[in-house]
């Protein structure tokens, strides 16, 4: 199980979250990795549009109940 956490403008944080919605337009965010890979320049992320739809609020977001599949962890970053 995990939590939902609201990361805001300039805040650190883990690497391994996953990105369900975003304020920015069509739910796209920049991220910089310098701390895992040495590059200053800024990444994109989408959010997922369904969770989007979905979940328009923070309050419809704090109710969302969902399962993540992904890889396991590695240490290949590229």
């Amino acid at each position: 199980m995990g939590n939902i956490i609201k990361v805001t403008e300039k805040e650190f944080f883990p690497a391994d979250l996953v990105l369900l919605t975003s304020s920015g337009r069509k739910g796209i965010c920049y991220i910089e990795t310098k701390n895992l890979d040495g590059e200053t320049n800024l990444k994109h992320k989408v959010s997922n549009k369904d969770i989007m739809d979905l979940c328009p609020d923070e309050e419809a977001l704090s109710q969302l109940r969902a399962q993540v599949e992904c890889a396991g962890p590695s240490d290949k970053i590229y």
